[in-house]
């Protein structure tokens, strides 16, 4: 045991992060964030984890509140959940992917040439932006998957504003939770920190998703090009037809909630810090990132129960919320 500390302290004298640290022992011990695991018993305690809970949460695939088995196992990945789980609810809003699995990735090889490309793709940028370790713009089936050359540990499930603990807008080595060597392939201006450009891949326009599911251009997206629930294609299908057209997929966005008391207090809220948000987002110059904003993810910020209804209050403050941003960002 001390002799592998020894061979640690060389490295961090030479300014090598935390994070390195973690994964150096990682390798040698065959276990994610090793450097956290402080009583060497294979298991990453919520009070050893360096980082935030929602972080700790995404890691937590079994939620028994301790990390362990597959969860530190390099190159383990979470069960994925098939398509028929997901609620498609907004076509304004980018979803995150979570199956990368030889299921996922059939699914999303409409082709069939064994790669993933940017038009294929109809989720995060994030996603996509670390799953494609030769930045090349498709993700192989070894990347997908992780394997061989590309097993380098690149944290996907892990977002963005998840990794800033401390709020500053970057990720810094000592927050990234992956290998070095992918730290440094995201890192395009080599400063020692991921903005979310860097990590999106600089894209910061959000793709038309509509134009993203119509793989074969025809004006319409039929079952084979679906990606969510059956039941949310039931349901944006008015007509019955067995297809979706650009209007009826915009349907989920144009439907109006009830306007009751917990949605407008709701709304009020989500408008004003919107609206912050966007402000901030404009002069640091970190380009726009409406669905990147943390606060759409629980979406009730100033809620107590005497408002009223929980859901209503979040579907204003969501409402309220993405108006505000637009307004306080400004012109794009």
């Amino acid at each position: 045991m001390r002799l592998r500390i020894a061979l640690f302290v060389l490295p961090l004298a030479a300014g090598v992060g935390m994070a390195d640290l973690a994964y150096a022992q990682g390798r040698g011990n065959s276990m994610r964030f090793a450097g956290m695991d402080r009583n060497n018993d294979g298991v990453i305690a919520r009070s050893e984890w360096r980082g935030s809970d929602r972080s700790f949460e995404v890691h937590d695939w079994n939620r028994d509140g301790v990390l362990s088995g597959d969860e530190v196992r390099p190159g383990a990945r979470r069960p994925g959940r098939a398509a028929d789980d997901y609620e498609f609810e907004r076509d304004d809003q980018e979803y995150e992917f979570d199956d990368w699995t030889i299921r996922g990735f059939t699914t999303l090889d409409h082709n069939r040439d064994n790669r993933v490309t940017r038009d294929e793709w109809h989720f995060d940028p994030e996603s996509f932006r670390r799953a494609d370790h030769n930045n090349d713009g498709a993700i192989t089936r070894a990347e997908f998957l992780g394997e061989g050359d590309a097993s380098q540990d690149d944290d996907r499930e892990d977002r963005f504003q998840y990794l800033d603990q401390n709020n500053d807008g970057r990720v810094s080595r000592s927050e990234w939770h992956g290998t070095p060597e992918r730290f440094d392939a995201l890192d395009d201006d080599r400063n020692g920190a991921l903005t979310r450009a860097e990590m999106r891949g600089g894209s910061q326009t959000k793709q038309d998703l509509f134009t993203s599911l119509d793989m074969n251009r025809d004006g319409q997206v039929e079952r084979g090009e679906w990606h969510w629930s059956g039941a949310s294609f039931d349901r944006l299908d008015t007509n019955r037809d067995g297809r979706l057209s650009r209007a009826e997929v915009a349907g989920s966005a144009t439907a109006q909630p009830a306007r009751t008391q917990a949605y407008k207090a709701g709304y009020e809220r989500g408008l004003a810090e919107g609206r912050a948000a966007g402000r901030e987002d404009r002069d640091r110059k970190q380009g726009w990132d409406l669905e990147g904003q943390r606060e759409l993810e629980q979406a009730d910020s100033g809620y107590t129960a005497s408002i009223g209804v929980r859901a209503d209050y979040q579907s204003g403050y969501r409402d309220g919320f993405r108006k505000g941003y637009t307004e306080g960002y400004g012109p794009r």
